[in-house]
């Protein structure tokens, strides 16, 4: 599992939405690559927002849990990589659900913004119309789309790697996450480095005011490739980063009912 924040992470698999019949669009649709509109680069950052931060599970055996039936998407939009022309620019978020036989089934196709266009970097975010099912697995996934002076006509870029998740609006709430130094959460104004690789920096997890009784946590920094699982509450944990980079950690509480809750993710700068 992974997930994605305010830099980029690496792009996945390529596939093009045109599922027009279903977008909540202002503009009429006409094309999926209109002339002289050169392909959008893939959009970064995707995934559902949670906390300060953006969850993006991709292991589809260990998706993220929302508690919203209805989460905010988000993605930051990329134009043409020569920058040739000043894009019109919208994410179009795809929503599927897993079936029984492990098949896939549309359910919700989203634009962002629903009117109108953006520029180059910019990073749309859309609560989600469509009201999801508990108990279901869905992934979601977004496609940049660049429009024709005319404003009707677009190109779609390649879709982003999938995000899985589930929705239990009765599971533990999002755990609280304190740092113990030297490292520092960032904030929209100040993302500055602290520490630095081979420095280990300690953070603690509680539960959230009010939750219902917490018996530990699994967590996972950007830099790792599984979750790893911490009993008690509140716990405090080691994290050594392995780089100088921007890092995110993600934390999620597990309750008496062996239930994992909603995720809290949280960056940081390593120096």
């Amino acid at each position: 599992m992974r997930t994605l924040g305010r830099f980029e992470r690496k792009n996945g698999r390529r596939w093009a939405a045109v599922a027009a019949g279903c977008l909540l669009a202002v503009v009429p649709l006409t094309a999926a690559h209109a002339d002289g509109v050169p392909a959008p680069a893939v959009p970064t950052e995707q995934g559902i927002v949670q906390g300060s931060g953006v969850m993006c599970a991709g292991d589809e055996s260990a998706p993220g849990v929302v508690a919203s039936p209805r989460p905010q998407l988000t993605a930051r939009v990329h134009g043409a990589a020569d920058g040739a022309q000043p894009p019109r620019l919208r994410a179009d978020f795809d929503v599927a659900s897993r079936n029984v036989d492990g098949s896939w089934t549309p359910v919700a196709n989203q634009l962002a913004p629903s009117a109108g266009f953006v520029g180059d970097g910019v990073v749309e975010t859309t609560t989600l119309v469509t009201t999801l099912s508990t108990g279901t697995v869905y992934r979601i996934s977004a496609v940049t789309w660049a429009y024709a002076s005319d404003q009707t006509q677009y190109t779609a870029s390649g879709a982003t790697e999938y995000c899985y998740f589930t929705v239990d609006p009765t599971g533990p709430l999002a755990p609280g996450v304190t740092y113990g130094g030297p490292y520092s959460e960032c904030t929209a104004d100040d993302c500055g480095p602290h520490g630095g690789a081979g420095v280990p920096g300690t953070f603690t997890f509680a539960p959230a005011d009010g939750d219902s009784p917490v018996v530990g946590y699994r967590y996972k920094f950007a830099t790792d490739s599984t979750w790893t699982i911490v009993a008690g509450s509140p716990a405090t944990v080691v994290f050594t980063p392995p780089y100088a980079t921007f890092e995110q950690l993600q934390v999620s509480a597990l309750d008496v009912l062996g239930r994992y809750g909603s995720t809290t993710t949280t960056e940081f700068m390593v120096g």
